[in-house]
């Protein structure tokens, strides 16, 4: 005879070990950077900034760090042992989040549960699970919600109207909990929302027989001592550097929400043919599907659950960073449900694991590097190019593309200030560059109003066909690259690129003597395939062809750019061309 106990247990904390591994995927947020920048400034200046001190597009224009104490944290954590420590102090607070939904879920006395729960919960809120001040948000509201139901639990169990506990030390509590949580992220606006949540499906709850006419107008119990929490909550979040300004933030996410669904991921709408998702969706059909069952059949509701029920399904479909709050509540509220057997049979139960097992596999595993970090954003070589070149360059309207914002400021800054980043106060420019891939009149609108001097590019763009006469008076069409068009080289040089990035300058800003001795005049990024036909005819000198791959080879001599190899045999797959009987290349 086994002991049953001892086993679900077991089977438990084996299956929160098994979803742990959801949360030690590797950093993928460029915004990392712009948060370790804000970070090291709050420590050297003992307090968060006020005005923007990174970009020069916003330079002294207000901005209200509303995430500036886990910006500490990061930044402390990374001069200790780089991003190695944020990935573990990343895992940590989600490893926290998962041991507080553990227990909300032994309070329904919902153990057997747990072998399945466990790794479903982890990975329906994969997707918000990369490094964020939002890890707070997430282990805040699972505090919330635990003490949420466990007092209700207690009052019902009790007979009680009280929902909480009296006095002032738990008050005190409260508002110290509210106070750091404004100050970590502005997800304690769900938690505020949650318990105004509860407030009204209790006052629900407390009227429904005078609502149906059967009893008196009862004078509220437990909701007002929601409402308490609620308000004492709402007030303390106010005890930060910036007082009320933090809810002018969120004023400015809603005033830009239709530009951010449609360029954020994070804040874009429910997509079933988003993989990461599926588990979301599942949840959202069988939580919901549980409940309406529950209501039109067995005439069962808790009206605090069914109201953050819907406040959740609602606004996790409108918005995917939403998802967790609704995974959270929607499990934990569910298993709460008076099911009169909630133990899986053994086909279902394995059919279960093989689904989790699947999706592990294919979708978290999979992702594993061996590194901290997923990517990296910007480029080494260009770096260490820009620092190499600070006198001539430092100081020059720069543009970047988004993504690199936050690198650019901390790698480089303060000497290079970065065009734009991923902080709220570059809402209203998002759309000015998302729309410039691909558009020349969009990029010289672009240069003409911020009179742009150096640019940063990504080279991802298509080649597009051209056709161009020869000095023999041939023609040909050759596919030049993207760039070259908004970018024309009778205003702009080329000066360092790799099979990434590349930067160019315009001519007028530097001086002539530096340009010329590091301008890349014919080896151009995604150009080298056009240099065929000119160099054939004597257009281009191999000579000059020779010395621009000296000049990328000194500019990649430490393994910045691993398709070095590739450049060397485009340059000496022409000296084969020139070397051929009948070429007339100039040498």
């Amino acid at each position: 005879m086994y002991d049953r106990d001892r086993v679900l247990n077991i089977l438990g904390w084996g299956a929160f070990a098994f979803s742990c591994s959801v949360f030690f995927l590797p950093v993928i947020n460029p915004d990392i950077y712009w948060h370790l920048s804000a970070g090291k400034y709050t420590l050297a200046h003992f307090g968060p900034p006020h005005t923007d001190f990174l970009s020069w597009t916003k330079a002294g224009a207000e901005w209200v760090d509303f995430e500036w104490l886990p910006q500490v944290f990061y930044y402390l954590l990374y001069k200790a042992a780089g991003f190695r420590a944020l990935l573990l102090f990343k895992a940590l607070i989600l490893v926290l989040t998962l041991l507080v939904f553990r227990a909300t879920v032994l309070l329904y006395g919902r153990r057997a549960a747990l072998p399945f729960l466990l790794p479903f919960f982890a990975a329906a809120i994969m997707s918000n699970c990369d490094l964020r001040p939002e890890n707070f948000s997430l282990l805040f509201f699972s505090i919330t919600l635990y003490f949420l139901e466990k007092s209700r639990l207690a009052s019902l169990a009790a007979g009680s109207s009280d929902g909480v506990p009296p006095g002032s030390k738990f008050r005190a509590a409260v508002a110290v909990f509210f106070a750091l949580w404004a100050n970590m992220h502005a997800g304690y606006l769900y938690g505020l929302a949650l318990i105004g949540l509860y407030a009204g499906g209790e006052c629900f709850s407390e009227q429904l027989p005078y609502i149906y006419g059967k009893g008196p107008f009862v004078r509220p119990g437990k909701s007002v001592e929601y409402l308490k929490i609620f308000f004492l909550g709402l007030v303390s979040s106010l005890a930060n550097p910036y007082g009320w300004k933090i809810y002018a933030v969120m004023l400015n996410h809603q005033r830009y929400m239709s530009t951010l669904q449609d360029n954020i991921q994070e804040w874009a709408a429910f997509n079933l043919s988003n993989a990461y998702q599926w588990p979301y969706a599942l949840a959202l059909a069988v939580v919901m599907g549980s409940f309406v069952y529950f209501v039109l059949r067995r005439r069962h509701a808790v009206y605090p659950h069914f109201a953050a029920l819907l406040f959740f399904a609602w606004a996790s479909a409108n918005h995917a960073r939403h998802i967790p709050f609704f995974i959270m509540t929607g499990l934990a509220f569910t298993l709460a449900l008076p099911w009169k057997k909630l133990e899986p049979s053994l086909s279902a139960g394995a059919l279960c694991l093989a689904a989790i097992w699947w999706f592990y596999s294919g979708m978290v595993w999979t992702q594993y590097t061996g590194k901290a970090r997923l990517f990296k954003w910007g480029s080494e070589g260009m770096a260490a190019f820009l620092s190499e070149n600070r006198k001539e360059l430092a100081g020059l309207k720069l543009y970047n593309t988004w993504s690199w914002g936050g690198w650019i400021g901390w790698e480089l800054g303060p000497d290079y200030k970065p065009f734009i980043d991923g902080r709220y106060i570059f809402h209203d420019r998002i759309t000015e560059v998302t729309e410039l891939s691909g558009n020349v009149p969009n990029w010289t609108r672009l240069i003409a109003k911020y009179k742009l001097d150096l640019a940063l590019i990504k080279l991802d763009e298509p080649n597009v066909p051209v056709k161009l006469r020869l000095r023999n008076g041939s023609e040909s069409v050759f596919w030049r690259p993207t760039y070259l068009f908004y970018l024309p080289l009778t205003d702009w040089a080329v000066i360092y690129w790799d099979h990434t990035s590349a930067a160019l300058v315009r001519r007028n800003s530097v001086p002539a003597g530096w340009l010329a001795a590091r301008e890349f005049r014919y080896l151009r990024p995604g150009d080298t395939a056009s240099l065929e036909q000119p160099l054939l005819t004597g257009e281009v000198p191999l000579s000059e062809l020779r010395r621009e791959l000296q000049l990328y080879l000194r500019g990649h001599s430490t393994g910045y750019d691993a398709e070095s190899g590739r450049v060397i045999d485009v340059v000496h797959g022409l000296e084969a061309l020139c070397a051929q009987k009948g070429a007339k290349c100039a040498k």
